[in-house]
């Protein structure tokens, strides 16, 4: 029906969503101290970082496809590559991490980092394919 490459293409988006999405969570409950933010930072969360891991997959094949990686391991030269693998494994502690509900001021700024990476990423990306 498709061509492989454009799964990650409608993928990709719901990720991102979410992980923006959790941490507007994150803001609202530093701001209004209502302990049902901390659920909906940990399902928004945990459910961004499945699907972050269904978009890298969606990705390989793409990059695959397309002729962008040569090998499973060229990724490492492509800053695209890099920064979303890099984001996607920064949320597996913190989502431990904010379960367990430890030093909530570090991971708020860990929560941070990791949220402007995706958002640098994503732009990367898009970059990318626009040059397509």
């Amino acid at each position: 029906m498709y061509d492989k490459e454009v799964y990650h293409f409608l993928v990709l988006h719901f990720p991102i969503a979410l992980f923006i999405t959790a941490y507007i969570f994150d803001i609202l409950y530093i701001i209004l101290k209502k302990d049902e933010f901390q659920t909906y930072i940990i399902w928004t969360m945990g459910m961004a970082v499945i699907w972050s891991i269904i978009s890298i997959i969606t990705g390989f094949i793409t990059a695959f496809e397309m002729e962008y990686l040569d090998s499973i391991f060229d990724f490492i030269n492509k800053k695209h590559s890099r920064v979303m693998i890099l984001a996607t494994l920064l949320y597996v502690p913190i989502l431990y991490f904010k379960h367990r509900q430890l030093n909530q001021k570090i991971l708020f700024l860990l929560h941070t980092i990791a949220t402007f990476l995706i958002i640098y990423g994503a732009h990367l990306g898009a970059k990318w394919a626009d040059g397509i």
